[in-house]
Order: structure tokens, then C-alpha cells, then sequence
């Protein structure tokens, strides 16, 4: 049973280690990517036009919202499923005993 533990307690780990990593990328992201893009496009796209800068700094601002989002989603999904996949192995196991 140990054994099962150890095993058990390292994926837990492994887990969220790699939640801890999309969240200060996507945190990082979110912080620099809009006020790049801002400065970026007011001075070379929009010709000092700070309202469309805005604007594009505001779009990019939803764009990596909208990424965590789906890369979210897409990871739970893929947790949920390798979850039913281990109660189908336990419970086959139980039936053979």
C-alpha cells in the first residue's frame, strides 16, 4: 500500500507543479502582452493614436484570457477522463477477485 501512496502522493505533486507553471505564464502573459502591444501599436501601427492602442491592448488582454480558458477546460477534461479510466480499472479488479 506504501507503494500506491508514494505513487499517488508524486502525481499530486506533478500536478500541481504543472498548474503553478501555466499560472505564472499565463500571469506573466497577461501582464506583459497588453502593455507591449499597447505601446507597440501606438507608435508604429496606429501613428499615436492611443485610442485604437487601447483597444488593441484590450483585445490581446482577452485573447490570453481566453487561451487559460480553453487550456483549462481542455486539461480538466483530460483529468475527468483519466479518472473514469482508473475507476473502470479498480472496479475490473474487483470484479476478478
Amino acid at each position: 500500500m506504501s507503494d500506491q501512496v508514494a505513487a499517488a502522493r508524486a502525481s499530486e505533486q506533478a500536478t500541481s507543479r504543472a498548474a503553478l507553471i501555466k499560472l505564472l505564464f499565463f500571469a506573466a502573459t497577461l501582464a506583459i502582452l497588453p502593455i507591449s502591444s499597447y505601446f507597440f501599436t501606438e507608435k508604429y501601427v496606429w501613428s499615436g493614436n492611443s485610442n485604437y492602442a487601447a483597444i488593441t491592448a484590450i483585445c490581446a488582454a482577452n485573447i490570453v484570457l481566453i487561451a487559460y480558458i480553453i487550456v483549462s477546460v481542455v486539461e480538466d477534461k483530460q483529468s475527468f477522463k483519466e479518472a473514469e479510466e482508473k475507476k473502470l480499472k479498480l472496479s475490473e479488479t474487483k470484479k476478478e477477485r
